[in-house]
């Protein structure tokens, strides 16, 4: 496995690309000239490459807070396209539900500042837990009474459960190479198999 600890700063133009999201913390911002901006990320825990993530957009913004059993306060942040914030709110709740079930359930609290699920249409897989910052196909996170079925909220709370729990099974317990790919992924499915958030 590759294991790097990567600080990324990220530049670009604002107008295309007013959120740069990356991994870790965001630790420092700023405005350049010529309309970019420049945001740096800081995550403190090596990872395989496979979880690195980077995503540039113009997005609507869910956000929230998580106070954890040590008193600490998480920003949650859930970006969806334009237009689809009302639709975003169960996907949160169900976030919030995972992270005080984890908590109460196994005693793991969630390691950095901030913790950010991206949900867009084009999104080619159902989720992927790169840490810190999920990215997401829209399929599983907009729900709206009028625009899903009940399936389709029981299946937002278990893939945001499911994406989530890698935090810690998964992003921080990692397989050694891909031939432990199997184990590791019911490694973060079985504790956790039973429940309804």
């Amino acid at each position: 496995m590759c294991w790097r600890v990567l600080p990324p700063k990220i530049i670009t133009d604002k107008t295309k690309y007013p959120f740069l999201l990356s991994n870790g913390n965001r630790v420092a911002q700023g405005e350049l000239e010529n309309g970019r901006h420049w945001v740096q990320w800081q995550d403190p825990f090596p990872k395989p490459c496979y979880l690195f993530a980077l995503v540039a957009g113009d997005f609507d913004v869910l956000r929230d807070t998580f106070t954890t059993r040590s008193g600490r306060e998480v920003a949650l942040e859930l970006y969806v396209d334009r237009g689809n914030l009302d639709r975003a709110p169960w996907a949160m709740t169900s976030l919030k539900n995972s992270m005080k079930w984890d908590e109460e359930r196994f005693g793991l609290e969630y390691d950095l500042d901030i913790y950010m699920i991206v949900a867009v249409d084009f999104f080619n897989m159902g989720a992927m837990e790169n840490k810190g910052l999920n990215i997401f196909n829209s399929k599983y996170v907009l729900a709206r009474t009028d625009t899903a079925t009940d399936k389709d909220y029981l299946d937002i709370e278990r893939v945001i459960g499911h994406e989530y729990f890698h935090n810690w099974t998964g992003n921080r317990v990692t397989c050694r190479d891909w031939f432990q790919l199997s184990p590791e992924r019911r490694f973060n499915r079985l504790p956790r198999s039973g429940i309804q958030l």
